[in-house]
Parts: C-alpha cells; sequence; structure tokens
C-alpha cells in the first residue's frame, strides 16, 4: 500500500498525529460502549468476555491505518459476538472508520469484498440478535427492513467517503505526475536545444580553425622558402598570416564568449557569414595561393539564416580541404540558385588525398561536417574523385525550411 494513500495528508498532521487521533478515538468509543455490571448480567455476559471483546473492537481503530483488512475482520468478529449476546451495544462506527481506510488504500477488488463482507457478517449480526431476542429468524418485515437500512446505510457512507476522498487524491496525483512531465520535458528539451547549440559551435569553431589555419600554414612555408630570395614575396605572405590570424582570433572569440556566456548579447556579436561573403573568402584564399574561379547561377536571394550559414561553411570547409590536400592552385566554386534549392559545387583538378578519398572513407571531420550540415536542412550531399582526375564537392540544400 501506498504511504500517500495510508492517511488524510495535510501539511500540519503527520502520520503519527494521526495516529494518536485514531486512539482518542478507540478511548471515546470504549467509554462510550461500556456497561454496568446489571446490564452485563441481564445478557449473561461476563464482565471478563466483555472487556475482551471491547478492546477487541476499539484497537481495529488504533491498527486501520497499518492492517485495514485485519482491522476490518476483528471488527466484525466483535460486532457478532456482541449480537449474539444480544448486546443492544454493539458498536459499528469502528467498522465504519475502518471501511473509510479500506476504501481508501486497498486495491479495489479487495475494498469492494470488504464492503461485502461487512455487509454479511452485519447482516448475520441482526439475525442471530433476532434469534436470540427473539427465538425467530425474522421478525415484522418493516421492522426488519428498517433495521437493516439503519445498519447498513452507515458502512456504506463511510465506504463511500474513502473511494470519493481515494479518487480525489489520484486526480491530484495525475495533475502533480502531468506538471512533473511537462517540467521534466521542458528541462529534456532545454538540454538538447544547449547540446545542439555547442555541437553547432564545435562545427564553427572547426570550420574557422581549419581554413585559417591551412591558409597560414601555407603562407608560412611559403614565406620561409623565398624569404632569402624574394623578401618582398615573404612580406606579403606575413601579411596574409597577420589578418587571417586576426580574422581567426576575432571570431574564436566570439564563438568562446557563447560557451562562456549562456545569455550573450547579440549586438557584440559579429554577423553570421552567409553566401554573400563568398566573395571575401575567395579573396583571403586566393592570397594564400589557390586560384578561385567563382561563379553564380539563377538569381541570389536572401536565404534562410541556417542555410545561408550552412551553405558558408560548406565552400569555407571544401575550400580549406583543397589548400590542405589537393596540391594544386585552381579550384572553381559554383553556387546555383533555383526555384526552392540553393545547390554548392566545388572542384579542383588535385591529384592528392582528397583526390582519392570519397566521403564515406574520410578519417576527418570536414566531409562529416559538410554532410551533416546538410542532412540538417533535409538537403543531399555527395563528395568523390573525378573521372579525369580532381575532387568535386556537392551539396543542394532546400531554401524553404520547413517549420
Amino acid at each position: 500500500m501506498d504511504e500517500h494513500l495510508r492517511a488524510p495528508f495535510t501539511h500540519r498532521l503527520t502520520f503519527a498525529h494521526l495516529v494518536a487521533v485514531d486512539v482518542v478515538f478507540a478511548v471515546l468509543v470504549g467509554l462510550n460502549g461500556w456497561a454496568t455490571p446489571d446490564q452485563l448480567k441481564r445478557h449473561d455476559l461476563s464482565i471478563e468476555l466483555f472487556v475482551v471483546l471491547l478492546v477487541i473492537v476499539c484497537s481495529t481503530i488504533v491498527i486501520r491505518r497499518w492492517r485495514p483488512m485485519v482491522a476490518l475482520a476483528l471488527g466484525l468478529i466483535g460486532y457478532v459476538a456482541f449480537s449474539a449476546t444480544d448486546f443492544t451495544k454493539a458498536p459499528e462506527l469502528p467498522i465504519v472508520l475502518v471501511l473509510y481506510v479500506v476504501a481508501l488504500v486497498e486495491p479495489m477488488k479487495v475494498a469492494v469484498t470488504g464492503l461485502a463482507a461487512a455487509i454479511v457478517m452485519t447482516m448475520a449480526g441482526l439475525v442471530v440478535a433476532n434469534v436470540v431476542s427473539a427465538g425467530v429468524w425474522f421478525g415484522s418485515w418493516d421492522d426488519w427492513s428498517l433495521l437493516t437500512a439503519s445498519r447498513i446505510s452507515p458502512l456504506l457512507a463511510g465506504w463511500a467517503v474513502g473511494l470519493a476522498v481515494r479518487r480525489h487524491r489520484g486526480y491530484q496525483e495525475s495533475v502533480r505526475e502531468q506538471a512533473d512531465r511537462q517540467t521534466q520535458h521542458r528541462i529534456d528539451q532545454a538540454h538538447r536545444t544547449v547540446a545542439e547549440e555547442r555541437l553547432q559551435i564545435a562545427r564553427e569553431l572547426h570550420d574557422v580553425v581549419a581554413h585559417s589555419m591551412s591558409v597560414i600554414a601555407v603562407q608560412a612555408g611559403m614565406g620561409s622558402h623565398v624569404i632569402a630570395s624574394q623578401p618582398d614575396e615573404a612580406a606579403k605572405a606575413l601579411a596574409v598570416i597577420e589578418t587571417t590570424s586576426r580574422a581567426t582570433l576575432r571570431e574564436m572569440r566570439a564563438l568562446l564568449g557563447v560557451l562562456r556566456d549562456d545569455t550573450p548579447d547579440s549586438a557584440e556579436l559579429p554577423p553570421t557569414p552567409g553566401l554573400a561573403e563568398l566573395p571575401r573568402l575567395v579573396a583571403r584564399t586566393e592570397r594564400a595561393g589557390l586560384r578561385v574561379e567563382f561563379s553564380v547561377r539563377g538569381t541570389a536571394r536572401e536565404l534562410p539564416p541556417g542555410v545561408d550559414l550552412a551553405a558558408y561553411r560548406i565552400v569555407q570547409e571544401a575550400l580549406t580541404n583543397v589548400v590542405k590536400h589537393a596540391r594544386t592552385n585552381r579550384s572553381r566554386i559554383l553556387v546555383h540558385y533555383d526555384e526552392n534549392n540553393v545547390r554548392i559545387e566545388v572542384t579542383d583538378d588535385g591529384a592528392g588525398p582528397t583526390g582519392s578519398t570519397d566521403s564515406t572513407g574520410s578519417t576527418g571531420h570536414g566531409l562529416v561536417g559538410m554532410r551533416e550540415r546538410t542532412a540538417l536542412y533535409g538537403g543531399e550531399f555527395s563528395a568523390g574523385p573525378l573521372p579525369l582526375g580532381g575532387f568535386r564537392v556537392a551539396a543542394r540544400l532546400p531554401t524553404e525550411v520547413p517549420v
């Protein structure tokens, strides 16, 4: 049995307090049922047996919160025993109080069985009392029906009140559980949102660091190679390294600021890059020594922010792979706007590791990240070597993101 159903719950009464109240009730019922020696003699009932029966009946009030069915059985036995002696003060109140708890805490089948047993035993007690006092099974019908109703009605009332309280508490519990589930759902949703945002930031950091460090590494290598023979070219390489590193630090500082602060001031963050920033990306990449042919088909238009950012990052990561792996100085970017999609294609004619590694066999995070960005918006992604050499990265991103 659930502890929260054992007793009426308030913020002021504990289980011990309620048991103390039951003890007081038991004493009052015992005092009310006490009989004088003359009364006991008229019913041929010894004082010892009377005290035992009265203690048994009154004790049911005390133990009803621990063992309701045991208390009900003892109460009914005591009631029938009193009826057999034609003792008119046979106490019914303990049975009513026990039935209240039975209906409150026991399973429904057990509670109904307990009520039926109480009715049957009460009727049996009435029959026994009638036989003892009048010597017949039944008196007049009117007297019998009135007596039966007066004895059965309190039992039904006590059981019905217990059932009503049980259902009310069950309803309150279901309301609390539903509220708890809704609260937990909101907490889980918030945790998922935070995890998704942090994964997005991790992708951003990867894209920023991978692209910028690739440019810096290429320029540093070239600068160290020509610093003695072509100091002007070395100076240009250092300038590219300085510009790229400063821009990268600014973007990394903004992203790390989001990780440190859950409520960043959006006015302090740089604007999110999109396809409109591709000319600048191409210019930075060309300063690293890679010639990029950039072309646009269709009419450029404003895209949803997430799609715009994903498209930009895919191009950025593809160019990074060309700089790092392709061993070529030429690359091509095609952005094609059609009615419902934006299509991106980045190709090169190199012969490095990228040209011989497909998207599923890549050991890095670049192609995986591009594929995940595309899948996030329900698009299509492919990457692999070209038949005549080189490598191709292609993505289709729907411009109508479902809500």
